[in-house]
């Protein structure tokens, strides 16, 4: 349940990260922290949420034996969609072990 989940909440959020590329440009996204207010609140919400992510994803790496560096870069240039493929790859690791039985 929690891989299904992954990869679909991974695959709606980049076919709409590339709906609204496609739309305002790779780059359209520099102009919103510059409205102020709201635009700026949330462009550091995620600045911060991801940085907390990186953070955090080193450990849990580590714990489920992943490579983080193909992720960090991923999460830098494309934000939400770096993370989310990291999540997808976690759970695909888990769904592949095998079950650990008392």
């Amino acid at each position: 349940m929690r891989l299904a989940s992954a990869v679909t909440l991974f695959a709606a959020f980049t076919a709409y990260t590339l709906l609204v590329a496609a739309q305002h440009g790779a780059l359209g996204f520099l102009a919103v922290p510059a409205a102020g207010g709201w635009s700026l609140q949330v462009t550091l919400d995620l600045v911060f949420a991801l940085s907390a992510f990186l953070t955090l994803a080193a450990a849990d790496a580590r714990k489920h034996g992943i490579a983080l560096w193909p992720y960090i870069p991923a999460t830098l240039i494309l934000g939400s969609v770096g993370m989310l493929a990291y999540f997808v790859h976690r759970e695909l690791r888990a769904f592949r072990a095998p079950a650990t039985r008392p």
